[in-house]
């Protein structure tokens, strides 16, 4: 029998996304790069259909701002349906636009592994574009006894969706990441009266991405051409 949190859940992304269950992607399998006008994001080439991972080991590395970024990021030809799985109940719905809220899925959870299982079942659901799994916040204990099958799922579910699942943790934790950004920027006290757009162009990060027998790494900022 399917949990009745999972057919609540169900329920509320047909009611707020109808049209996406009427057309639901059925391709699956990447669709193109993410463009957000940062460099520390577009250099990791975000891709439809793939796992991301973004971390920010100080912890006021910039990680929130980049969370924000991403529920923004609109491309030409897709209106993204964004879904937020807050892995400690920490997102401040103040920080972003109502634009950006009306289109956003905000799952509140208290702990990762309710964290990872509505990722699960927001990947399978279909209608749902971008999923961004925050765990920042979620004590590294727990984290680390993610096992690494529940990833592996996690990604075969996103490339079967045509979906990017991007994960913002504390430490690198995921091992199917196919780009993974180290954020290394520490914005001061006093930084925190600056705008959001200019602590966003003063944030420095190393992009790894998986690729052939060696992959590739890159240093980038976000002042910087992602090219």
């Amino acid at each position: 029998m399917i949990p009745a949190n999972v057919i609540s859940l169900r329920e509320v992304l047909r009611e707020q996304y109808p049209e996406a269950h009427a057309h639901a992607l059925s391709s699956g399998g990447e669709m193109g790069a993410i463009q957000t006008g940062w460099a520390c994001l577009d250099g990791m080439r975000l891709m439809q259909g793939t796992v991301a991972e973004i971390v920010d080991e100080r912890g006021s590395a910039g990680a929130g701002l980049l969370l924000l970024a991403l529920m923004e990021a609109e491309r030409e030809s897709l209106r993204p349906r964004v879904a937020l799985v807050d892995g400690a109940d920490a997102f401040d719905p103040a920080s972003a636009s109502m634009e950006t809220l009306n289109r956003l899925l905000w799952v509140r959870c208290r702990d990762a592994n309710r964290a990872i299982r509505a990722a699960d079942l927001l990947l399978r659901d279909g209608n749902i574009t971008r999923v961004l799994l925050d765990l920042q916040f979620c004590p590294a204990q727990a984290l680390r006894q993610i096992p690494a099958p529940a990833w592996h799922r996690l990604r075969m579910l996103a490339e079967k969706a045509g979906t990017l699942l991007c994960a913002f943790t504390s430490f690198q934790m995921v091992p199917c990441a196919r780009a993974r950004l180290f954020l290394e920027e520490t914005h001061a006290v006093e930084a925190l009266d600056g705008s959001r757009e200019g602590l966003l162009s003063e944030l420095r990060g190393r992009v790894q991405q998986r690729g052939g027998r060696k992959g590739l790494e890159r240093r980038l900022n976000s002042m910087a051409e992602a090219g």
